[in-house]
């Protein structure tokens, strides 16, 4: 069982928006936004967000109160049958598989945020910047090194507890966070040609809604808000049981849906300012970005400042799902903190390095993919709705709402509240992951 707890509701709030805003929030919501009808996109996201994104958050964590233990070891408490265990250890696989190629890029954001600060990016020509990704990501030594190095401060951060580590660094990068990407926000407003940007990503056009966007949409949401790999059921188990989990839940997904609108604010001015294409992904980060402040003045400077801002958001998700996941094989296996601690970060590691030789002269291919595109597949298109999916199913068909009704909200008297819970719970969870699955697996 674990015995950990949050310190306070303050800390429970900001210490999972820390896990639920990352590289997703940055570069994928944005260009999806702008892509799909401006604010009416976003007025379409803000509905699933309520509709969706809260009820499903809520209910892993609850699920995380009513176990008061870790995932691998709640599912058979919960059902009290041993075969339940594999969603929980499907849940703790994708949460390790995604931290293995989420490392590699947080290492090519470091790699990047050094070249900024010593003005090689500044240095470079705008056709060498196209092809400098491709030269930075194939540096296997360089990339292994940084890697080593971000695992080894994930270390010291997560061995010091949960309210000594993870707590107080997230409490001080999540303000780190608000404060560059306000700065970053106010720079790109000053940018000539701002306003197009603003354009692009804010102009209602309802007639690019589409089941392809609501899908891109309802992706986005799951992926963002950490559904479906075990951290959210664990953090759900540190709460306190009068701890109101709807209430807190909104919060954490307005802040995680704020930042990702901020985002947009910071990085489409700047893009259309010097009349570049708008794109998400990699690209975005390490191309698109990257020229722009090879063109700026002082870019080095705020290029600088934008890679720690992506480092700060990237590593409060890693060292979350590493406090997860150390917990997590602490309770099954009953290891010490050092030990689980060092398992996670091996395997995390590990993976890691097989991702790196993605980028090698001659990769290893999985059936024509590299073991990168193998991973990211694999883990968006599969595991992460699967795992979603079988968890909402386990809530609302083997515990029951009756059961879970007590740990979602303290004082669930009201029968029109009630009467909605179950029908999400039941149906509009279930129903929304399996199309997510379906589709994913269709359009490959």
């Amino acid at each position: 069982m674990s015995k950990n707890q949050w310190s306070n509701k303050f800390s429970f709030i900001i210490t999972t928006s820390a896990f639920a805003i990352g590289l997703g929030n940055i570069w994928r919501f944005p260009y999806i936004a702008g892509e799909g009808g401006g604010a009416a996109f976003i007025l379409v996201y803000l509905i699933l967000m309520f509709l969706v994104g809260i009820p499903i958050l809520t209910i892993e964590m609850a699920l995380g109160r009513m176990s008061k233990t870790t995932i691998l070891i709640g599912f058979e408490k919960l059902a009290k049958k041993y075969q339940w265990n594999s969603i929980g250890w499907l849940g703790t696989i994708t949460c390790i598989l995604i931290m293995g190629f989420y490392i590699m890029i947080m290492a090519w954001i470091v790699i990047y945020l050094w070249e900024c600060f010593s003005g090689k990016i500044s240095k470079l020509s705008i056709p060498e910047i196209t092809g400098h990704f491709d030269v930075v990501a194939s540096n296997l030594s360089i990339v292994i090194t940084v890697i080593l190095t971000i695992m080894l401060a994930v270390f010291f951060v997560v061995r010091q507890g949960l309210k000594n580590g993870l707590e107080r660094y997230s409490k001080g990068m999540m303000f780190g966070l608000i404060i560059l990407m306000i700065g970053l926000c106010v720079w790109a407003a000053t940018l000539d040609g701002a306003a197009e940007g603003y354009h692009w990503l804010l102009s209602p056009d309802f007639s690019k809604i589409n089941f392809r966007i609501i899908m891109s949409a309802l992706g986005q949401l799951f992926f963002s808000v950490g559904v479906g790999m075990a951290v959210a059921f664990v953090f759900g188990s540190y709460t306190h049981k009068n701890e109101n989990l709807i209430k807190s839940t909104i919060w954490i997904i307005i802040a995680d849906t704020f930042f990702a609108f901020l985002a947009g604010l910071m990085l489409f001015p700047a893009i259309f300012s010097f009349n570049l294409q708008p794109d998400s992904g990699p690209n975005l980060i390490f191309v698109t970005m990257a020229t722009v402040f090879n063109q700026l003045e002082y870019g080095w400077a705020i290029g600088t400042l934008f890679f720690l801002l992506l480092f700060l958001a990237g590593f409060t998700s890693l060292i979350s799902c590493v406090q997860g996941l150390k917990d997590t094989f602490k309770d099954k296996y009953s290891l010490s903190d050092t030990i689980a601690l060092l398992v996670v970060i091996s395997c995390i590691t590990a993976i890691a390095i097989l991702a790196v030789f993605s980028y090698s002269d001659n990769p290893f291919l999985i059936f024509g993919k590299t073991v990168f595109e193998t991973l990211d597949y694999t883990t968006s298109t599969l595991l992460l709705p699967l795992s979603g999916l079988l968890i909402v199913v386990f809530a609302g068909h083997i515990v029951g709402f009756d059961r879970l009704k007590s740990h979602l909200i303290t004082g669930l008297e009201k029968i029109t509240i009630k009467a909605y819970w179950k029908v999400v719970l039941l149906w509009i969870l279930p129903f929304s992951l399996l199309i997510i699955l379906i589709n994913g697996l269709l359009n490959t």
